[in-house]
């Protein structure tokens, strides 16, 4: 019964002839394949079959950026998390620049922190400085976003450690068959 009822909302989405627009979102309209309209708040009209519309929401959004560890200039080591905060300014540049906005916000934010954590010294390093630096680096314009900010929500200097591994000796009795 579930199926039927699925078919026919489908069915009916074929067929509708409009499309509403929330304050808080912006659309782009595609009308054969080739001609965009940004669509503002509002009700717009959809020919369906002709038309193909893209809803999204252009408030702040919150990212959070997976651990990084980073090496200083003077070489200390530091693991760093983050988040940010972006907002979509122009809808019609995102989807021109961007396929997965959310994963290249997370790659240029990652990018922005290391090359500030590797060209400064430990004593430079500190997560307000970094903020402001990293923010100061970000131009997200050409994508269609706008940085709101940017939090260093785990900061910590780490002593690494690197395993040197060899030829490992294997006793010659460990890969025998237990045969009885």
């Amino acid at each position: 019964m579930n199926t039927i009822r699925e078919l026919i909302e489908y069915i009916s989405q074929l067929f509708k002839w409009w499309i509403i627009v929330l304050p808080w979102e912006a659309g782009v309209r595609i009308r054969l394949g080739k001609h965009e309209k940004v669509l503002g708040p509002g009700m717009h009209v959809r020919i369906p079959f002709f038309d193909s519309a893209y809803i999204q929401t252009t408030r702040m959004r919150m990212v959070s950026i997976s651990p990084q560890t980073v090496s200083t200039r003077d070489g200390k080591t530091l693991t760093v998390v983050a988040s940010v905060g972006y907002s979509i300014d122009d809808l019609q540049r995102l989807y021109h620049a961007l396929a997965n906005p959310e994963s290249t916000i997370c790659n240029i934010v990652q990018g922005a922190i290391s090359e500030y954590v590797y060209s400064s010294s430990i004593e430079e390093c500190h997560p307000e400085s970094m903020e402001r630096e990293v923010m100061r680096r970000l131009n997200a314009s050409e994508y269609g976003i706008r940085f709101e900010h940017v939090k260093i929500v785990g900061f910590a200097v780490v002593k690494t450690f690197r395993l040197i591994q060899d030829n490992h000796w294997v006793p010659d009795n460990l890969y025998l068959d237990n045969k009885a």
